[in-house]
């Protein structure tokens, strides 16, 4: 029944962007001067997760370097660093530089290599708050910015002055889809994802209203009830299939959420999936002290109590954990305790130390 699983992948692009034509031309209309060998306007998109704001920037800037020869670079800034992304950068314009190349000489090579256009696309960009990134890309002349993000009012607060003001009203907001819209993209995915003719377009429309336009939430539980269907050996997706669909879909886009985060994420999310439910100073008291023995051996460094609420919140944002109660009361608790933390984290001995020391 399934005939092609990689077509319900987040990172299979389709070949065609169904009902984001206005979204396209404001991205495009940004970056038109490139077209003219200029620097581009920067473009902050925001989105809850799932409405396809990574499927709309790399689907525009594809089209628009076929069309007119034009450079971009799509950057994960999860987790990354300053010299992290100024690397990736760089890989976008020439051979991708060492991975103990100092910071200064990764800028000076960016700035010496840039001499046409440039897009770059950050990608979940609230991390990259912890960097100097922004800074650094914003010294050179022809790189323009596509950023996303989930909260653009949020981000702005934390953003440096000098970005703000190039983002000065350069916002673009993606909405969730209509019942139909989605059944019109779930369409082509079931057409090449799975054999002729196992599910119908009513199928896709309960579907698409029940996920309440939420593109990535319709995706997975579309492979859910066509998995469950070929688990019951039944020869066509049925309405009892995709009623069942919902909870596996929600299982595995919380669990391919997390595996996406970073270190960070995943030790406060052992913590607080360890303790059930924890209280915000319990909760920091305890990164603490597994902290030493948790990040040894590690590229990475433990972080202070702000950046711990800021991935916490990307943790919420993400509906791995539910965040309760007043800010001065703040209690955490994971929302779905089939989904598990990855890495090698030896929560109960790293505890164990940390807080007999």
């Amino acid at each position: 029944m399934i005939a092609d699983r990689s077509v319900f992948d987040d990172k299979y692009a389709p070949q065609r962007l169904l009902h984001r034509d206005a979204a396209v031309d404001r991205l495009a209309t940004a970056l038109a001067p490139t077209k003219c060998g200029q620097q581009g306007d920067d473009l902050l998109i925001e989105g809850s997760p799932g409405v396809g704001k990574t499927v709309l920037a790399q689907h525009t800037l594809s089209q628009l370097s076929e069309r007119h020869d034009l450079d971009y670079t799509h950057v994960e800034c999860m987790g990354a660093s300053t010299a992290s992304i100024i690397r990736e950068v760089l890989a976008a314009v020439g051979p991708k530089p060492a991975t103990n190349t100092p910071l200064e000489d990764l800028c000076l090579s960016l700035r010496e290599r840039v001499e046409d256009p440039l897009v770059v696309i950050l990608d979940e960009a609230s991390d990259i708050h912890d960097t100097k990134a922004l800074e650094r890309l914003a010294d050179v002349t022809g790189i323009s910015l596509v950023i996303i993000c989930y909260d653009a009012t949020e981000w702005l607060t934390h953003a440096p002055r000098r970005i703000t003001h190039r983002l000065h009203g350069q916002t673009l907001a993606l909405d969730r889809y209509g019942t139909d819209e989605l059944a019109d993209i779930l369409e082509p995915r079931a057409e090449k994802g799975l054999d002729h003719g196992v599910v119908a377009r009513r199928q896709l429309e309960m579907i698409a209203d029940e996920v309440a336009g939420v593109a990535r939430f319709g995706i997975y539980s579309l492979l859910a009830a066509a998995t469950l269907a070929q688990d019951r050996d039944h020869h066509t997706v049925r309405d009892e299939d995709v009623a069942g669909a919902y909870p596996l879909a929600r299982e595995w886009m919380r669990q391919a959420a997390l595996d996406s985060l970073s270190f960070h994420h995943h030790l406060l999310y052992a913590l607080v999936r360890d303790a059930g439910e924890i209280d915000g100073e319990t909760l920091h008291d305890r990164y603490d002290a597994v902290a030493d023995r948790a990040y040894d051996g590690r590229s990475r460094t433990p972080l202070a109590e702000r950046s711990q609420r800021r991935k916490l919140r990307k943790l919420d944002e993400y509906d791995l954990v539910e965040r309760l109660g007043s800010t001065r009361d703040r209690r955490y608790a994971v929302i779905d305790q089939s989904v598990r933390p990855g890495y090698d984290i030896d929560l109960s001995r790293a505890l164990q130390s940390g807080l007999q020391d």
